[in-house]
This record gives C-alpha cells, sequence and structure tokens, in this order.
C-alpha cells in the first residue's frame, strides 16, 4: 500500500523541493510576470535591433499547458518507492576531484602558464581582456566537459555530509573548496557566472535538509529561498557584468550602472521568451531533429560530428548556423536563450511537447522521490534536476551538455562506487 510521502528520518523538505510545487507556485507566477513586462522591455531596450514582440497570448496559454503537463508528470514520478539504502564509497570523490582538476589544468593551465596577467586583466575588469581569454582559452571538446565533474562531486559531498551525516576526512572539505574557487575562477576569468549557481543551488538544496533553522531565517530565506534567490540574483549578477559588458561596451548606452543592471537582468529572461516566439514564427518548425532538446548529444565528442557534420550544434554552428543571424535581424547576439519550454515546441510540435514534458516531469519525480527518501541512486541526481526547474524559464539546462556531463559523474560513481548497506527500513514515497 503506497502511502502518503514523508522524508526519511532526518531528512527535511522544503516545499520547493517537490518539483510539482516549484513549477506550480514559483515558475509560472514568474513566467506570467516575464509575459507581461515583455512587450514594456522590448519595445524600450536600448541594445535591441528590433522592437518586435513576437511573443502572442496563443505562446502564454501553450507555455501553461507545457508546466501543467510537467506537474502532472512530476506527481505521477513522485509515486515510486525507494527501498534500497544507497550510499558511496569515499573514493568516488577522489576520482571526480582529480578529473575535474586535471580537466581546469588543459583548458586553463597554458593561458595561465603564458600569459598570468591577462587572466589577472580580466579579473580587473580591463577592457577587452575577457575576450582575448576566450579566444586564447577555447573550449577543449571532452575537456570541457569533464571539468562538470566538479558538479558531481559537490552535490555527493554534501549528500554524505549533510543528509547521510557521514563523518568525512578533512582533505574532502579542502577538495570541495578547491572546487569551489576553481568554479569562481571560470566564472570571473571566463564570464561564466553559471559555473557558481550550479554548484551551488544544488548544495544549498541538500544542506538544508539536514538542518534546523530558526524560526526568523526559516521564514524569511529558507522557505521562500526561490524568490528570495531571484531578489539577491540581480546584485551577483551585477558583480560579474561590471567587468563583462558594463566597462566593454554598456558604460556609453546607459545613464548609470543600476539601470543598466536592471535592465539587462530583465532582457535575459524577456528575450529568451521573445526569441523563441520569433523562431516559431519564422522558421520550419518542428524539425523532429531534437536540436535544441538533444543539444547535448549534438555536442558529444565523435557523434556529434557524425550527426551535424560540424563540430557543435545549437548556437553557432551545425543545424542551426542560421541563429546568429536570426538575432542580428530580431534581436541581438548577446541574447541568444531560447527557453527550456518552447524549445520543446519547436523540435517536436505541440503533442509530442505535452508528451516530453510528462517525462521530464516523471524524471523530476523520480529523482525527488529518491532524495525525499534518502533511498535510491537518484537521489543523487536530484539537485542537478532541480536546478533545470529553477533555470527553465531562460534555458534548458537538462538538455545542455553541462548537466548531463554532471549526470555522467554521478552516473560513473554509483557504477563503480556503491557501497552495499543492510537496512531493512522500507520507506513508501509519493511526489507532491
Amino acid at each position: 500500500m503506497l502511502k502518503i510521502a514523508t522524508p526519511a528520518e532526518g531528512i527535511q523538505m522544503r516545499w520547493w523541493h517537490s518539483p510539482a510545487l516549484l513549477m506550480l507556485y514559483f515558475v509560472v507566477p514568474f513566467f506570467l510576470l516575464i509575459a507581461a513586462i515583455t512587450p514594456y522591455v522590448i519595445e524600450n531596450a536600448p541594445v535591441l535591433a528590433s522592437r518586435v514582440v513576437f511573443l502572442e497570448p496563443s505562446y502564454v496559454f501553450g507555455s501553461l499547458c507545457l508546466f501543467l503537463a510537467f506537474v502532472a508528470g512530476a506527481i505521477l514520478g513522485g509515486r515510486k518507492a525507494f527501498n534500497r539504502k544507497v550510499k558511496l564509497g569515499d573514493g568516488c570523490l577522489d576520482f571526480l576531484f582529480y578529473v575535474t582538476v586535471a580537466a581546469y589544468l588543459i583548458w586553463f593551465g597554458p593561458l595561465v602558464l603564458s600569459q598570468p596577467g591577462l587572466i589577472l586583466d580580466t579579473i580587473r575588469g580591463t577592457v577587452g581582456a575577457m575576450y582575448d581569454v576566450r579566444d586564447n582559452a577555447q573550449n577543449i571538446s571532452g575537456v570541457t566537459t569533464a571539468t562538470q565533474f566538479g558538479i558531481s562531486y559537490a552535490i555527493i559531498y554534501a549528500i554524505k555530509q549533510f543528509q547521510d551525516g557521514e563523518r568525512l576526512p578533512a582533505t574532502y572539505h579542502w577538495k570541495m573548496s578547491i572546487i569551489i574557487l576553481l568554479a569562481l575562477f571560470r566564472a570571473a576569468a571566463f564570464s561564466e557566472r553559471i559555473a557558481i549557481v550550479e554548484i551551488v543551488i544544488p548544495v544549498f538544496a541538500v544542506y538544508v535538509t539536514g538542518h534546523n533553522f530558526s524560526e526568523v531565517t526559516y521564514r524569511l530565506a529558507i522557505k521562500p529561498f526561490p524568490f528570495v534567490l531571484y531578489t539577491i540574483a540581480p546584485i551577483f549578477f551585477a558583480v560579474f557584468e561590471y567587468p563583462r559588458s558594463w566597462i566593454n561596451h554598456y558604460i556609453e548606452l546607459y545613464d548609470n550602472f543600476p539601470h543598466f543592471v536592471v535592465d539587462r537582468f530583465m532582457l535575459y529572461y524577456v528575450t529568451s521568451l521573445n526569441n523563441i516566439c520569433a523562431l516559431m514564427e519564422y522558421s520550419p518548425n518542428p524539425t523532429y531533429s531534437g536540436g535544441w532538446t538533444l543539444n547535448w548529444l549534438y555536442r558529444f565528442p565523435v557523434i556529434g560530428k557524425i550527426l551535424t557534420g560540424e563540430s557543435t550544434s545549437g548556437g553557432d554552428s551545425g543545424p542551426y548556423s542560421w541563429f546568429l543571424d536570426f538575432l542580428n535581424v530580431y534581436a541581438s547576439p548577446e541574447y541568444n536563450n531560447t527557453t527550456g519550454f518552447l524549445t520543446v515546441v519547436y523540435d517536436w510540435g505541440w503533442l509530442l511537447a505535452i508528451f516530453f514534458m510528462v517525462a521530464y516531469g516523471a524524471i523530476a519525480g523520480l529523482t525527488f522521490a529518491s532524495f525525499r527518501s534518502g533511498r535510491g541512486g537518484l537521489r543523487y541526481v536530484y539537485p542537478i534536476v532541480l536546478y533545470s526547474i529553477f533555470e527553465i524559464l531562460r534555458i534548458g539546462y537538462i538538455y545542455d551538455g553541462r548537466a548531463v556531463a554532471a549526470i555522467i559523474g554521478v552516473g560513473i560513481a554509483l557504477a563503480i562506487w556503491t557501497k552495499p548497506v543492510t537496512d531493512d527500513v522500507v520507506v513508501n514515497s509519493r511526489g507532491q
């Protein structure tokens, strides 16, 4: 008999851990807010090539249907019961750490040794330095992907430390610190803010399941976390945008820095929605190629070349090489995101997109049920899925190579370092 979900002993769930509740109570309202301000932002932004608003009421209604399909899948997937306790040996942390560090050394090592001043110039915000770093430390197929094993390390470390209550040797705390420092370096030197948040948010999601908080902290920060996150996001955004784009270009276009920060932050979400609506209006679709939703596959070493005849796909080459030309005419090459939900429609059409979102929700619900129960190997995957829900209005994170590489890292750990655990306790899980 299936019982109503209750977290395993010692594991404390917050409402936003539930993929269904996070979608209904946070993503949907935020989406409606973005849809409401889209006409004003598009018509008044000084950086767009076109003032055309492509968002139509039909797309808003269709998006809401996709969100509800996700919720339905999350509820169904969350009914799975996980009875087997799965723990990982500490050796997986060593493996993931050394692969991550080696990948960073191969990627950035030559540049740091040959031009350390360029790195410092980028961090200081010297005009043009960021672009020189990007030209000299371009992505290396396979190597760049391996840096995402740092996410795998962070999640497994957090579950061991905060959810399972293991007393890890001090060396693993130091290694966690190094992974965070590498992410900070990547964000500052290579202008990838996401390298920080894709580690911090999953780790925080695990951290709060194993800690009690004061009533004030709980009410002001923990319970409303998604809303607090997007309240402080512009501040985090501003810290990295100052050397990335304000000094390099936009200081001449805006009256002041706060105006620039607010406008640019809104534009990331507004243009993500407007871009995909424009694509659906003016380019043949559905394509049934999976160019957006199977982006990770097109970027996969060897396989990607076979599929596209190019090195990559999606943004600047491969089957969507025309996308940058489109942005130059209708939007801006800097605002090249296309959401994580209407892209599904672009690839597969409305009917298949509904089934796709149900499947996405089911995976979210299934991994959440494992995470909530503290059982099953899928609990190590859920923090990645959870982060993808936070990002779904901006990008399809779960379809991207960044997420897939992190999941592969978890998969390798589960395949090699799973420890047998004797546990007669049976826990039933049911998603919300």
